[in-house]
């Protein structure tokens, strides 16, 4: 915990919030204290880091607010996803993400990342999450427990256990700075809890060089980027099922690359350039579908994504035919937050 400036206090959040007549019966006050908050800064900056119990390296997060508490911009690192180690930038207007197991750069448009981000700065501060869980204490669903050791050198605690839902989480703060260092996250299964993750904040308002959100100069030079803000990738879905558009996605991907039309194939795959579709695209002499079969649901790679068995043929340059079977392709929509119907193919071939 570098810095000491934040001048709310967890103590006078909690006399605050638990004053505030929403219960049936009184609910004393559990730390003593009850005046109310006067003076309130948010968090301009913060570090974060997620350990999870299954990963050996944790999720980091660089977080800048604009100091009317809404994330203005926000750097993370990934080590494991379904594609392998990410590093991100964010900002309301633009994203990059640099697939580094990969070698892939894309930019695009993302509003989930902001909402997540969002969610991480808001975990951090007392007075925000004593508002939320007294919301859902108030709607029966959750209960909310409080302590404050005397010894100020232990932290106090907020303990939500949740009713309807198998979890529980403890809030740790620091009863010098006032501000939480870490959130404790467990499963519950016959009455045992589990700790299935926690996030530990640290650098509060520690300002964070403007280079950390972007990714101009990290991504090697000799890496393409995807500009999903300056093309429109993919088909679109229309009036077909998501598994007739799964079908349909890869059909013209297909045919694009038996008819040697490099710019149409590359933005069916992902949107990457004519250039980079041929380079990929000419180690194989495609000459015919021969069969598309019937979509497979890959929830791994998304709430609308598909696998799409399928059969090709294949001349080599003595004329000979062979059939090619895919290992995928997979195919999904959603890429493109600005036009979700379109469908692309986004690996697996």
């Amino acid at each position: 915990m570098k810095s000491e400036t934040a001048k709310f206090t967890f103590v006078a959040v909690i006399a605050a919030v638990l004053s505030v007549s929403v219960f049936d019966k009184p609910i004393p006050v559990a730390f003593g204290m009850e005046q109310v908050i006067t003076d309130y800064n948010n968090v301009c900056y913060l570090h974060v880091k997620q350990f999870s119990e299954h990963q050996e390296l944790p999720n980091e997060f660089w977080i800048k607010s604009d100091g009317q508490g809404r994330v203005a911009k926000a750097r993370y690192y990934l080590p494991v996803t379904e594609d392998g180690i990410k590093l991100i930038t964010w900002t309301p207007e633009r994203a990059e993400i640099w697939f580094k197991s990969k070698q892939g750069y894309l930019i695009l448009k993302n509003k989930k990342a902001g909402e997540w981000m969002q969610s991480i700065l808001e975990q951090c501060q007392p007075k925000l999450v004593m508002e939320k869980l007294l919301e859902e204490q108030k709607a029966g669903a959750v209960d909310v427990n409080t302590s404050k050791p005397q010894n100020k050198q232990e932290p106090a605690t907020i303990i939500a256990t949740y009713k309807s839902k198998a979890k529980k989480e403890i809030y740790y703060v620091h009863q010098k700075t006032n501000l939480i260092t870490h959130i404790e996250f467990f499963s519950i299964e016959n009455g045992q809890d589990t700790l299935v993750s926690t996030t530990k904040f640290y650098d509060y308002n520690v300002p964070i060089d403007e280079k950390m959100f972007s990714l101009k100069d990290e991504v090697p030079k000799d890496i393409e980027a995807v500009n999903q803000l300056e093309q429109l990738i993919g088909i679109p879905q229309g009036d077909m099922t998501y598994e007739q558009a799964a079908a349909e996605t890869v059909r013209q991907f297909f045919q694009a690359w038996i008819d040697k039309d490099y710019k149409k194939a590359g933005q069916i795959f992902s949107g990457i350039s004519e250039k980079k579709a041929q380079e990929y695209f000419t180690k194989l002499n495609v000459t015919a579908i021969i069969s598309i079969g019937v979509p497979v649901p890959s929830p791994q790679h998304g709430p609308h994504a598909f696998k799409v068995p399928c059969k090709l043929e294949i001349t080599d340059s003595n004329g000979n035919k062979t059939t090619w079977e895919p290992y995928g392709p997979f195919t999904r929509c959603g890429d493109d937050e600005m036009h979700p119907d379109r469908w692309i193919i986004h690996g697996g071939i």
